[in-house]
């Protein structure tokens, strides 16, 4: 999955990348922006949530995200 295919998903989802690095785990705001520039590749587990996520109507996606956030600060 390319950077620019990252971005894309990440503002559709109208995630701030300080945002979508805490649902998908990753350190900070650069790790998002190494990947969206092509500099660092997202996890396969990363991609297919991506994926999984961008396939989802809005609702279902933010849905999805809601469980993700309660589940990443446990």
């Amino acid at each position: 999955m390319e950077g620019e295919e990252v971005r894309r998903i990440r503002e559709k989802l109208g995630l701030t990348r300080n945002e979508f690095a805490e649902i998908f785990g990753l350190s900070t705001y650069q790790a998002v922006s190494n990947i969206e520039i092509d500099f660092r590749r997202p996890s396969k587990l990363t991609i297919i949530l991506l994926r999984v996520l961008d396939s989802l109507s809005k609702m279902k996606a933010q849905a999805l995200i809601a469980l993700l956030r309660k589940h990443a600060n446990t």
